[in-house]
């Protein structure tokens, strides 16, 4: 077997009473439906597509806008002393602007331009350094300076929840707030870089060798834009050069940060077993693909040899393989998904479909094959994952289970959720029931989870041929007054990875553009001892995926695209996220 062909097909199976408008609605758990505070910043930022690409500001680079949770619950109790009411004061406005402070004056100096919401770093005493957002700012009682309350990114020993000294200034999750000098705050210097793409333009160049190869980017760079992508990105000796069947994790790296932050948050984690592999990732690899476009194989071969096991450096591996064993083996992350069965939860980082062949089923979408999946196994989503990695079923160890698959563009999960309102299928009232055997009616609109509200479901199964369904009643909030419309959880496709002939390649959307696919491959080409990793703009995917699924199923694979005929035939993982969970985990 060459170097260029790495890979053998796998197919594993992993396996108070409140009265609010729905509408409000924008969280589900196992426990309640609560409304949402976010405010009109926040609104405005999943209001156009365009905004929504970049989820954080990495991409987006504003200083005002945080990447965590501003929507987080504010207590109705919390102080009314004057230092609470000074803080108050400053939520809204720049330190540069003319505020008077009891016993102070506000100066130029003071302020280094930060205020609530802005994000910060800062030096510990151990001279670790950590992340957050200001949620605070003003004279603690008992003090005769500014402080900032920060709500950081992880959890940290002898942090509170919001209170300093006795009193309560803002809440958060236990353990994730701290209290400093303002002027210890700095800015977040992970997303202040306006870093200026340097371009490799030459189609091969003369030494393969001289690519960057002790580059190391300690400074963290922003996904690439999607203005600059093409002009960084796009050509041979672009993205991560493979080396000895590693086109399973070049693939995967290359989706997962090249023009998203949906994961970044693994590269700051604090905690992790082993914070080498997690520098080595961040700034060996992530940071010069963001920067240069291009990671040099030697990077690479340095992560796999520091994985803790021998069969990362040279055999064949699968991307969920490589995917588990970093996040959970290695950097200690808590899973992405969060599973209930029954009355258990199950916890992964990936998603295995597992399902009954069924023969009328030619071009299935993954939003079909994920609903089926769900309902056979009876199955629902704890919570709204940030980053949902799918992979197809298939059977046994080498055979797809279906000719073409089509990767959906947009996931609606909002039936998949537990404990969530959900609308009923005939009148669109509040639901109570869900029926797996419905689901397949060709006189009730198969493929649609059937979902019903007492009356309707009382009327459905009378007709004589449904009345031996097994239907069944799921649990709502029932504390909640609600009119629909409801609202929706949908996640965005940001990624899919394909295998042919044990070779992983992998489409990556790079904005919000239809039109915004790149096509990456680490091995495209060889010369000598080297590969010739290559990525191609691939506009036409776009229009591919808006095609209906029946237009699809007939159509000749010889009339195909050679991009789109990979795509649909040889989808390994969907990779999607959530345009607003992403911005909390």
């Amino acid at each position: 077997m060459q170097e260029g062909e790495d890979h053998k097909t796998k197919g594993r199976k992993n396996v108070k009473h409140t009265l609010i408008n729905a509408g409000d609605i924008t969280c589900a758990s196992n426990t309640k439906v609560g409304p949402s505070h976010s405010d009109d910043k926040e609104n405005k930022l999943y209001s156009d597509d365009a905004e929504n690409w970049n989820k954080s500001p990495v991409g987006s680079q504003s200083p005002s806008l945080s990447p965590r949770k501003t929507g987080r619950e504010k207590s109705d109790e919390v102080s009314t002393s004057a230092h609470l009411k000074i803080s108050k004061h400053y939520s809204s406005k720049t330190f540069n602007s003319t505020l008077s402070i009891p016993g102070q004056k506000l100066t130029e100096s003071d302020s280094s331009a930060l205020e609530v919401e802005s994000m910060v770093e800062v030096k510990l005493p151990n001279n670790a350094i950590v992340y957050g957002v200001i949620r605070w700012i003003g004279i603690p009682e008992g003090h005769d300076s500014l402080w900032a309350g920060i709500e950081l990114d992880y959890e940290l020993n002898n942090a509170s929840d919001g209170t300093f000294e006795k009193n309560r200034y803002f809440c958060c999750e236990q353990n994730k707030a701290t209290f400093i000098p303002l002027r210890n705050c700095k800015p977040d210097a992970r997303f202040s870089s306006n870093v200026l793409k340097e371009v490799v333009n030459s189609p091969v160049p003369a030494s393969v060798k001289t690519i960057q190869d002790n580059l190391a980017v300690q400074e963290d760079v922003p996904p690439v834009r999607e203005a600059e992508a093409l002009q960084l990105m796009k050509g041979r000796m672009k993205g991560i050069q493979g080396h000895h069947n590693s086109c399973y994790l070049d693939s995967t790296i290359f989706s997962l940060f090249a023009f998203t932050t949906v994961v970044d948050s693994i590269l700051h984690m604090p905690g992790g077993h082993d914070e080498k592999i997690q520098r080595v990732l961040r700034e060996d690899i992530v940071n010069p693909l963001r920067k240069t476009g291009v990671v040099n194989a030697d990077k690479v071969t340095k992560l796999r040899k520091l994985l803790g096991c021998d069969t990362f450096i040279s055999a064949e591996k699968d991307p969920e393989e490589f995917i588990n064993i970093l996040l959970h083996e290695v950097l200690a992350v808590d899973p992405l998904l969060k599973i209930r069965s029954g009355q258990k939860i199950q916890e992964s980082y990936c998603y295995q479909i597992i399902l009954e062949r069924d023969e009328k089923l030619t071009v299935p979408t993954v939003q079909l094959l994920l609903e089926r999946s769900f309902l056979s196994c009876d199955l629902k989503f704890e919570e709204i994952p940030s980053c949902l990695l799918i992979q197809m079923p298939r059977f046994g160890k080498e055979f797809k289970m279906f000719p073409k698959i089509m990767p959906s563009l947009e996931l609606d999960i909002t039936d998949l959720l537990s404990n969530t309102l959900r609308q009923c299928f005939i009148c669109g009232e509040v639901a109570e029931y869900e029926c797996a055997q419905c689901l397949l009616d060709p006189t009730l609109n198969p493929g649609a989870i059937k979902q019903y509200c007492f009356t309707c479901n009382k009327q459905v199964h009378f007709h004589k041929e449904r009345k031996d369904h097994q239907f069944r009643k799921f649990p709502y909030p029932r504390d909640i007054s609600a009119r629909s419309p409801f609202p929706q959880h949908r996640m965005e496709l940001f990624a899919v990875l394909c295998i042919e002939t044990s070779h992983y390649v992998s489409f990556v959307k790079y904005g919000p553009s239809k039109h915004s696919w790149l096509f990456f491959d680490s091995m495209a080409d060889r010369i000598g001892d080297e590969n010739i990793p290559e990525i191609t703009d691939c506009p036409q995917i776009g229009d591919y995926l808006l095609m209906s699924e029946d237009k699809l199923a007939y159509t000749d694979l010889k009339q195909l695209d050679g991009f789109a005929k990979r795509l649909f035939c040889d989808a390994y993982m969907c990779m999607y996220q959530s345009p607003r969970m992403c911005l909390y985990k």
